[in-house]
């Protein structure tokens, strides 16, 4: 399993492309923004993108979506309890980022690519609908904005709930195997044996 990582926009996002080398069908983990950028990407590493993981909806998370899915004509899978954030008109970061627009219909279920199995992990806190997706062949999570670094999302916003993010982390990612990398929608790579250690919310 391959992972390349690009920080996009102005929050930088972390935008993750994952394939397998021997298919190439490439899953895309949150297209936060700089559309070119990530299509460059793509084009450079000559593989085959076949669908969209978005760990949530917030406006940083999808600004690149309508793009990507012009560009390659793939399916983008958002969990049902995140499309009313997904598609809010208040779903903005403003004056800096305003609503995304034209946004694509959501899939009914999760795109598939060939060699890289995966569950998805409702993880609501951040958001409603708010999901991690777990790759246990080769101990990988991408966490969005549940579990950072040292740290957790943000419950400020509308639709977070603190209790339901401690509950997500606690009891679904936390009993995961303590050498699974995690990948986080913004900052470094941690593990999740080091959460356990260090992160000072969960603990």
């Amino acid at each position: 399993m391959r992972i390349e990582t690009l920080p996009v926009g102005m929050l930088a996002v972390n935008c993750y492309l994952v394939w397998d080398d021997n298919a190439r069908e490439t899953l895309i983990v949150d297209a936060g923004d700089e559309a070119d950028r990530i299509i460059e990407a793509i084009r450079k590493l000559s593989i085959k993108p076949v669908g969209i993981l978005q760990t949530h909806g917030h406006v940083d998370h999808i600004l690149a979506l309508r793009s990507l899915v012009d560009e390659f004509a793939i399916p983008v899978y958002v969990h049902p309890d995140e499309h009313a954030l997904y598609y809010s008109p208040a779903n903005s970061l403003l004056p800096w980022v305003p609503a995304a627009r034209n946004l694509p219909k959501p899939a009914d279920t999760p795109p598939q690519a060939a060699g890289l199995p995966y569950a998805v992990i409702h993880t609501p806190g951040h958001t409603p609908g708010g999901v991690c997706y777990h790759f246990a062949d080769a101990a990988v999570l991408f966490s969005g904005d549940t579990l950072f670094h040292g740290s957790i999302g943000r419950t400020d916003l509308t639709g977070g709930d603190m209790n339901a993010l401690l509950t997500s982390i606690r009891t679904k990612l936390l009993p995961l195997p303590a050498n699974t990398t995690v990948y986080p929608g913004h900052g470094p790579t941690t593990t999740i044996g080091e959460e356990k250690e260090i992160n000072p919310f969960v603990n």
